[in-house]
C-alpha cells in the first residue's frame, strides 16, 4: 500500500489531485479499449480523444513537477 501512496503523492508527500485524475482517466481509456476489443462496443472518437488529452496533460504536468524548484512553506 505504501508504494501506491508514494506514486500518488507529489514532491512534498501530499496526495496529488493531478495524479488521481490522470489515473482515473487512464482507467477510462483502458475500459474503452477493452470494451471495444472484447465486447465490440464503439467508443465515440471525440470522447476518447478528450480523455486521452487529459492523460497526456496530466503526465506532462506531473513530469514537469520533478524539474520545478521546490516552494518553501
Amino acid at each position: 500500500m505504501s508504494i501506491t501512496k508514494e506514486i500518488m503523492s507529489d514532491i512534498n508527500g501530499n496526495l496529488s489531485s493531478k495524479r488521481l485524475v490522470t489515473v482515473i482517466a487512464l482507467m477510462l481509456i483502458v475500459a474503452g479499449y477493452v470494451a471495444n476489443l472484447v465486447y465490440g462496443k464503439v467508443v465515440d472518437q471525440n470522447m476518447f480523444n478528450s480523455v486521452m488529452y487529459i492523460v497526456i496533460a496530466g503526465l506532462g504536468f506531473t513530469g514537469a513537477e520533478q524539474f520545478a524548484p521546490a516552494r518553501s512553506q
